[in-house]
């Protein structure tokens, strides 16, 4: 049998449950990243390798913040903007229902990376590392 110290919160992490509306758990209020379906005209191996720097490092700074705080930021620092799927000019992956809502967020000053959120995991399905996904 474990103990348990005393003063010191149990581990929570096997007990989370992860939902798509999960705005009322603050601990999953920040973005998880997922690259599973990143598109491979719009990839991350196309990226130079400073631009992929900048990409993680934008990433582990918005996986700080909430998302709330997210929202509220401007869409060209670390905030997001809702992207038109007619605007997309690369195709949809086969798994993209019509109810998806696409959104960019910023990296390597105003380069956008291009995804949808469900739940707290921010699915990034395009690098727009040379401004060509959709007009700007």
């Amino acid at each position: 049998m474990k103990k348990r110290i005393k003063g010191v919160a149990p581990n929570l992490g096997k007990n989370i449950k992860a939902t798509d509306n999960n705005t009322s758990n603050p601990m999953l209020d920040y973005p998880v990243f997922c690259l599973r379906h990143i598109h491979r005209k719009h990839h991350l191996e196309d990226c130079e390798e400073q631009e992929q720097a900048r990409l993680i490092t934008r990433m582990h700074k918005l996986s700080t913040m909430t998302w709330h705080e997210i929202r509220l930021s401007h869409r060209h620092s670390y905030g997001m903007e809702k992207i038109e799927r007619d605007s997309l000019k690369a195709g949809l992956p086969q798994h993209i229902t019509p109810d998806v809502i696409f959104f960019a967020l910023r990296f390597d000053g105003k380069k956008p990376f291009v995804g949808y959120r469900s739940g707290f995991v921010f699915h990034i399905v395009y690098i727009d590392r040379d401004f060509t996904l959709y007009d700007h």
